[in-house]
């Protein structure tokens, strides 16, 4: 234990030595969850520390990591040391202390890897976030690194250990080879992509075998369309073994920005793997995506967004999803707003809603969040 809380000790003190480029931001988020019916309520505070450290060790080559510390006081519940770890890498580069008072002290490396980049060619080894997905809510060609939209607090993403090779044919078209490996026997991740551009529209194609349990083909196109951003996404999974039908994930969205500044967004998702309710109610829609393959819980998705800026330094925007199958509602509403150049507050609300005879049975749960946040 002692030796782990010095490695990320021994990583700051080496980078700052070196002169070389450290960032990251501290933030302070006290929380409350409301659970109806049964009136369920669960606080929580949290102190969030990120650390990213940069070194161009010499000509072609750069070093990158990523230190993450969260300091958890709140409702016993919501503190099970193995959920808030979970790393999947071939190592486990995350650990915690917990003092039996409803306090954890997690901290994890979810980036560490050396980079080389020369002429036209990248290649990176390491724990790195490896991103193939357009669309903005839904991401059927993320199969590395899905994640939650309602993981607000976390804009980095997860990462995956991984060698990535990128050969540059042009400024608008590369091939990229990925293989992430997983610390389970034979479920590793091997795909490739292809990207190019023709007439302004931007294509992309992917081809793989998703955790050596499904093979994977597809492709996503961006474009714009007097003024509309555009995009488009999807994915096929044909399952190697077991009796499971071909899977299919389908994103649309658009986004269109105003003189004025407002910003409308809207997504539809089809995912024929919708896996329903598993007993957990809103819960089940909170923890989803569980990957590329299964992005909702709910075959049928949709999603809309505004966002409008009211003053240079207040923003707010507002949310909703209709998860149609499950007959289940999300709200969200938040506001930004800067009190210094690196000094901003934040309060967020996410309310989910199932009705009575939903799938999800008759439920409501309100998530509201205050944050401060730091960056340097």
């Amino acid at each position: 234990m002692k030796l782990k809380l010095i490695i990320p000790l021994l990583a700051l003190c080496c980078s700052a030595a070196s002169g070389q480029e450290l960032s990251g931001y501290a933030s302070l988020m006290p929380s409350t969850i409301l659970v109806e019916p049964g009136s369920l309520n669960y606080n929580q505070a949290l102190l969030h520390n990120r650390l990213n450290f940069h070194w161009e060790i010499a000509e072609s080559w750069r070093f990158d990591a990523g230190l993450r510390n969260r300091f958890i006081i709140g409702s016993e519940e919501m503190l099970s040391p193995s959920e808030i770890a979970g790393d999947n890498g071939l190592a486990d580069l995350s650990w915690n202390i917990a003092d039996g008072r409803n306090h954890v002290l997690n901290s994890a490396f979810d980036r560490l890897a050396v980079a080389f980049e020369k002429d036209k060619w990248k290649i990176s080894l390491g724990r790195q976030r490896v991103n193939w997905g357009q669309t903005f809510v839904w991401n059927p060609n993320d199969i590395f690194n899905t994640y939650s939209f309602f993981d607000f607090d976390y804009p980095e993403r997860p990462g995956c250990d991984a060698l990535r090779t990128t050969y540059f044919h042009s400024e608008t078209s590369s091939t990229e080879l990925a293989v992430a490996a997983s610390p389970l026997r034979g479920r590793s991740t091997v795909a490739m992509l292809h990207r190019w551009n023709r007439s302004g529209v931007d294509y992309q194609v992917i081809a793989g075998q998703m955790s050596h349990s499904d093979i994977v083909a597809g492709g996503a196109v961006t474009g714009e369309f007097r003024g509309i951003n555009l995009r488009a996404e999807a994915s096929g999974f044909y399952p190697l073994e077991g009796d499971e039908r071909l899977v299919v994930a389908l994103s649309f969205g658009a986004d269109y920005v105003f003189p004025s500044a407002l910003m409308l967004q809207a997504e539809v998702l089809y995912n024929n793997a919708g896996s329903g309710a598993s007993g957990n109610g809103l819960f089940d829609l909170y923890s989803a995506p569980l990957s590329a393959k299964r992005l909702s819980i709910s075959e049928t998705n949709l999603f809309a967004q505004a966002s409008y800026p009211i003053t240079p330094r207040l923003n707010a925007s507002l949310s909703g999803m209709m998860f149609v199958d499950v007959e289940a509602l999300y709200g969200g509403l938040s506001a930004d707003y800067s009190l210094a150049s690196n000094l901003d507050l934040s309060v967020i609300a996410q309310y989910f809603h199932a009705a009575g005879g939903s799938a999800l049975g008759d439920m409501r749960m309100l998530l509201a969040f205050a944050r401060l946040k730091y960056s340097f």
